[in-house]
């Protein structure tokens, strides 16, 4: 009876407004992720180190390293202060991301079987889809599956927390993920490490911190406190930055080490999504009012959509679109290559922002891209 009631409240809640701050942090994000997935974020591997090129290159590398974590943050903002039966989270989110999942992952699947880099075989396909990543990108999928799962208990955890408590499970992660590899580096000179037995690893894991200080943020700082913090942890934010530039430098970074999967939310990102989720909020706030408020709206409402979609502009699984990237990168390297990159991300972005557009108009499929 209690799961009715709860579900029939849900229901009978009015539609929310678009917030704009959420919007702009999806459309840089995705923008951003197309980046991360270009020849550009190795732009640095064709560098000298000892040159301001290199230097600058890679710290624009890790400066990129934010997208979809900052997405689990503004799912975390946007899911965790919701009243859901749990039978509502099954039916409503995790089964429709599931279709979502399955169903796009196969037209990739279709386009390789088509490219001949696979041959067609769902014996194999389903199991591999369970196992792994059958496209690359889509680790952020399995991540939101994992976190959506979590819903039912984080709801109550994070109502029922104290803002210090938050601050200290913020300032906790941030010690662990962060400061800790540091000291074991150079303090230890990795001959000891923290005992795997204290299992500490679970508050780390990218679906539950980020999730949780997206709510944190959005939910309990007042706009008034976002803009004090921000003008305090932007200069944190770039020093740390370079700190961690200088850091992989001089471990010798090579090309690959500096990618966009979850388990590389390295000491940098944290801190660096903390910042711009801050300074979003600080200055973006408001609701959707005014005509060019409403067209980035827009945009944000089909992020979703142009991030399952983007992938066909990689890889050259289609001809033509192969041949204009080429065109538009050129025979560029270093610094001018990541620039021709940014170029070449955000017109995929409004590439892909048409047919998702068009779909968001048909009955039944907008859902689908949000």
């Amino acid at each position: 009876m209690e799961d009715l009631s709860e579900e029939k409240e849900q229901n009978a809640r009015p539609k929310r407004k678009r917030r704009l701050y959420f919007d702009i942090l999806w459309v840089i994000s995705i923008i951003v992720v197309i980046f991360n997935y270009s020849d550009g974020v190795l732009a640095y591997a064709s560098l000298d180190p000892s040159t301001w090129q290199y230097n600058m290159a890679l710290f624009l590398t890790l400066f990129a390293k934010f997208p979809l974590w900052l997405c689990l943050m503004i799912s975390g903002a946007i899911l965790l202060d919701m009243h859901e039966a749990i039978r509502t989270v099954w039916r409503k989110r995790i089964s429709r991301l599931l279709v979502i999942l399955v169903a796009f992952s196969f037209l990739y699947y279709l386009n390789d079987v088509m490219k001949g880099r696979d041959t067609f075989d769902l014996i194999r396909f389903i199991p591999d889809l369970y196992a792994r990543d059958r496209v690359t990108q889509y680790w952020y999928l399995y991540a939101s599956l994992g976190f959506m799962i979590c819903l039912p208990f984080m709801r109550p955890m994070v109502k029922n927390m104290r803002d210090v408590d938050f601050v200290y499970l913020i300032l906790a992660v941030f010690t662990l993920s962060s400061i800790l590899p540091l000291f074991d580096l150079y303090v230890l000179k990795d001959r000891y490490y923290l005992n795997p037995s204290m299992k500490l690893e679970w508050v780390t894991e990218v679906i539950f911190i980020y999730p949780v200080m997206g709510y944190f943020i959005h939910c309990r700082l007042s706009t008034q406190k976002c803009r004090k913090l921000c003008w305090i942890l932007i200069p944190l934010d770039l020093a740390w930055l370079v700190y961690n530039t200088h850091i992989y430098k001089n471990s010798g970074v090579s090309v690959g080490s500096v990618y966009m999967y979850p388990e590389v939310h390295g000491s940098s990102t944290m801190l660096h999504c903390v910042t711009l989720f801050i300074t979003a909020k600080a200055y973006f706030k408001r609701m959707e009012q005014k005509k060019w408020e409403l067209a980035i709206g827009s945009l944000g409402g089909c992020s979703f959509g142009i991030y399952l979609l983007f992938g066909f502009f990689l890889d050259g699984r289609v001809d033509l679109i192969e041949n204009l990237r080429l065109k538009v990168e050129g025979d560029a390297t270093g610094l001018a290559l990541m620039g021709r990159a940014m170029l070449w991300s955000i017109i995929t972005y409004f590439a892909c922002y048409i047919p998702v557009w068009l779909l968001r108009r048909i009955p039944g499929l907008r859902d689908m891209t949000l």
